[in-house]
């Protein structure tokens, strides 16, 4: 059946070298020059996606690092918060303190000032009781310095610390 004919041979195999060749210089060639394009084009994306991988678990920890520093910073401004606002309420609380007692002591003073007042009204009212008194038991009138001697009498008995206390 298959009869082999060496010319046929020859020329099938120099028809399929100069294909290969042809292939080879034409097509493998390009071929494979553009796989390797495209392998590098991949490599360098997987190469810059784990830089970018990198960059975000960098950027991430730099966000948590920098919320960290802010929640203690806010901490830290509350306790300041409290701590100023506890010393003000301290700082009002004296003030109102100081500010009572000083109006107790101007009460006082007043207090102390009237009940002057009125114990001068007082000795006042009783020379002239005293006087009145006098002329008529007298019934003369006595003269300036009598007068005076009898109401400097009369004050010396009359007790003013008993007046005071009542």
């Amino acid at each position: 059946m298959l009869n082999p004919e060496w010319g046929l041979f020859v020329w099938t195999l120099i028809t399929f070298g100069l294909s290969v060749f042809i292939l080879w210089k034409f097509a493998f060639g390009p071929l494979q020059r553009v796989i390797d394009e495209r392998r590098a084009r991949i490599q360098e994306s997987m190469d810059a996606a784990e830089q970018t991988r990198a960059e975000a678990q960098s950027l991430l920890e730099e966000y948590k690092e920098t919320l960290a520093q802010a929640r203690g910073e806010a901490e830290a401004i509350l306790e300041r918060s409290r701590s100023a606002g506890e010393a003000a309420k301290a700082e009002i609380i004296a003030q109102s303190r100081a500010q009572a007692e000083r109006m107790l002591g101007r009460a006082h003073e007043q207090i102390e000032r009237e009940t002057r007042a009125a114990l001068q009204e007082l000795k006042a009212q009783v020379a002239e009781l005293t006087l009145l008194a006098t002329e008529k038991v007298a019934a003369r009138s006595l003269s300036e310095a009598d007068q005076r001697r009898l109401i400097d009498e009369a004050l010396a008995d009359l007790d003013l610390d008993q007046l005071r206390a009542e």
